[in-house]
This record gives C-alpha cells, structure tokens and sequence, in this order.
C-alpha cells in the first residue's frame, strides 16, 4: 500500500504540515507497514499512542477526530510517497523526531511481532528521522523494558 523506501530528509516542498499530523502519518504509514493495510485496532491504537505522547497531552476527542480527518483528507488528496517526505520533512526538532519514532515502534510492536519488513521499516524510518543507532536503542529499550545499564557503554 505504502512505499516504504523514506526520501532524503528535506523536502522540496514549501508545504509544511503542522508536527502533530505529520507524526500521525508516520503512525498510520507504520501501522500499514506489514502490507496488511490498518486495522481498526491499530487504528484506535494509534490515537490511544498519541494520546499519551507531550505533543498531544491538550487534545480533546475532538482534537483527535478532526487530526484524523486532516490526515486521511492529506493521504487522498497526495501521493503517500510525498506525503510521508512532507511529514518527515515537517518535524521541527528532535523532540518531535523521535515523538515521531516511538509512535511508528509502538504502532509496529502493537501485535507483538516485528518480522523482517517491518524491522526494516523501522531501521530505514530511524534513519530518515536522523536518529542515531545508540539513541534509538535507548528509545526500543525504554519502551520495551529492556533497561539494563550494563547495555550501555557511557563512554562517547
């Protein structure tokens, strides 16, 4: 459904979306990353992700309804190899970088399997978001639990 090849961050569009839809398209393109399409669990799971995300912690049912709305309205009007440049593009900061990876990790993780392509998703997302090796596993380890300190070299 969705190419999962990321573009060159920066884009060539002078459109940018605001950060809040742009990490909703990454969290639908990730919940399509299986080429199964999005459920209506990873659907609701999706909101119920950036409900608990800072960006969106102000956001009324309402809010949500209409952030919806903005994105599948952009999805058919656009091409979705140019929408997910613009939403990479589109993402401010590295706050809202990573804001944006761990909604694609906990959207891809929600069934409790990551195969091959969609660990590849991810890896090619990490790197489209310019978010190190070692910070991304710091973010896989938090979310996932796997915090152990003697993981980390705290040597730079």
């Amino acid at each position: 459904m969705f190419q999962r090849k990321f573009p060159n961050r920066g884009s060539n569009s002078s459109v940018v979306l605001e950060p809040e839809v742009a990490i909703a398209v990454i969290g639908l393109f990730s919940a399509a990353s299986d080429d199964e399409g999005v459920s209506r669990t990873e659907e609701f799971a999706l909101s119920e992700m950036l409900a608990g995300i800072s960006q969106f912690e102000d956001f009324s049912e309402k809010d949500f309804d209409e952030l919806t709305e903005k994105v599948y309205d952009l999805l058919e009007e656009e091409n979705p190899e140019e929408v997910i440049e613009l939403a990479i593009a589109s993402l401010p900061d590295e706050e809202y970088r990573e804001a944006a990876y761990i909604t694609a990790l906990l959207v891809v993780g929600i069934d409790g399997e990551v195969p091959e392509g969609e660990q590849e998703y991810v890896s090619e997302l990490q790197d489209a978001l310019n978010i190190s090796n070692r910070r991304a596993q710091q973010i896989i380890d938090h979310i996932f639990g796997e915090d152990d300190d003697e993981e980390y070299d705290y040597e730079d």
